[in-house]
């Protein structure tokens, strides 16, 4: 069996005729599997954005500590594999067509009984329990797809720990417009008698979150309230992150993973594993060599330091005032900024440049449609960055984007491929063909 003909022909977000939000098809298409998600030991994580190098430094820390570790992460970003991890290795194919064949005979017994087919999310996360179950892991790190009450990961009843990371405005066709309704649904992972640890920011945010936990007699952590100091150092080559508990003492860390917006989630994810350390625990000098050795492609990852590339899935405005601050954080490290840049229909196009506006000068655009059907059309992507008072070149896909843009860079210059993790992979691919070819060490 071929697993991805199969996952890939399933609806991505449940639109179906008769398909209804809920995680009644994801109960009953487990019950058909034997269940395979009761018993496991499982840290959950939602939120706008971080879930990912969150769960990433997780994982990296109880594995370096010497748990057997299950990782459940979207989107992926060189094979659909890389989703279901188990010590840090991605499911073979081989086991995803075991799995995946009777996941599918399970959601034709779903169809018998007048359910609505299983959305991709559902399948897949159905397929990602089989597999953990299978390798019995001592923790789990499982990340949300969308939102978190409605979430296809929200069958699980009692986590050993919740993390929502931050609120912003994404999805609101799903979510609801405004942060209190999006912090309901992720704060939909709060379950009773657990505890729940949080970096959002917003007022009303915290507010619908501190009172789901309260109505669930769930321990409410707020990671702002217990640190004087989470910082990031560093340039945009390395990254140094300082963190300080109120009343303890000051600890540092190198951390592989670039990024200003990176301290605070190391600094959830070390809040999380003193939480749990009555249970798992883990020693400080795991801690620190898991720091220095966490590998989360896409996310300003650096590959090339002459000139400067790096690859980064920002993909709403709340993500790219993160990368924005980076860059003008290091902004004297370089000198002019090459963007390859392609988005998806349901990102904020405007909101994106907006937050651009500050680099206006030394920015040029390199726009494209990257391979997903949900890209933003070039004549679009055209129109409104030539409205924005912004330089650019159009290219008919992002590999002509990347390799035109490196032709251009000068060594002391940055090029930045972002907008959707379609974009940085396919640029990515497009930067090290063109240096491999062209012999470049770095």
């Amino acid at each position: 069996m071929d697993p991805f003909k199969y996952i890939n022909s399933l609806s991505l977000f449940g639109t179906d005729a008769g398909y209804k939000p809920g995680l009644a098809r994801i109960k009953r298409l487990l019950y058909y599997l034997g269940n395979p998600h009761q018993n496991l030991r499982v840290i959950h994580l939602a939120g706008t954005n971080g879930k990912g190098s969150t769960a990433a430094i997780l994982e990296r820390i109880y594995r370096e500590a010497g748990y057997k570790t299950a990782l459940y992460s979207s989107p992926h970003y060189y094979h659909f594999n890389e989703r279901i991890k188990i010590n840090g290795r991605a499911c073979s194919t081989h086991h995803l067509a075991e799995i995946a064949q009777e996941v599918e005979a399970a959601a034709e017994k779903l169809k018998s009984e007048n359910y609505a087919e299983p959305s991709f999310f559902e399948v897949v996360t159905a397929i990602a329990f089989k597999y953990f179950k299978q390798h019995e892991p001592d923790i789990v790190i499982l990340e949300t797809g969308l939102g978190g009450r409605l979430d296809a990961t929200n069958i699980i009843k009692k986590p050993l720990l919740s993390i929502i990371t931050n609120i912003s405005l994404e999805h609101r066709k799903f979510l609801g417009n405004t942060a209190a309704e999006i912090a309901a649904e992720k704060a939909g992972i709060i379950k009773q008698n657990s505890r729940v640890l949080t970096a959002a920011e917003q007022k009303e945010a915290l507010k619908v979150i501190r009172a789901k936990a309260v109505s669930e007699n769930s321990k409410f952590i707020d990671l702002k309230e217990e640190y004087s100091l989470i910082k990031s150092s560093g340039n945009l080559q390395r990254n140094f992150i300082s963190v300080k508990r109120k009343g303890k003492a000051e600890a540092q860390y190198k951390l592989s993973l670039l990024g200003e917006h990176q301290a605070v989630n190391t600094a959830l994810a070390l809040r999380a594993v003193e939480e749990l350390a009555a249970g798992f625990p883990v020693k400080k000098k795991d801690i620190k060599a898991a720091l220095g050795d966490i590998y989360w492609p896409g996310r300003m990852e650096k590959i090339s330091k002459k000139p400067l590339i790096l690859l980064d899935g920002a993909h709403n405005p709340a993500a790219f005032k993160k990368l924005a601050k980076n860059i003008d954080n290091f902004s004297d490290e370089f000198k002019n900024l090459h963007l390859v840049f392609s988005i998806l229909k349901d990102k904020d196009l405007n909101a994106i440049l907006e937050v651009l506006t500050a680099f206006k000068s030394r920015v040029k655009f390199y726009l494209a449609e990257n391979n997903s059907f949900r890209t933003v059309s070039l004549n679009n992507l055209v129109e409104t960055v030539k409205a924005g008072g912004f330089e650019y070149q159009s290219f008919s896909d992002v590999a002509e984007a990347s390799s035109e843009a490196l032709a251009n860079a000068e060594i002391d210059d940055l090029i930045i491929a972002a907008g959707s993790f379609n974009t940085v992979f396919e640029a990515g691919i497009e930067f090290m063909s063109k240096m491999i070819r062209g012999g470049e060490n770095e």
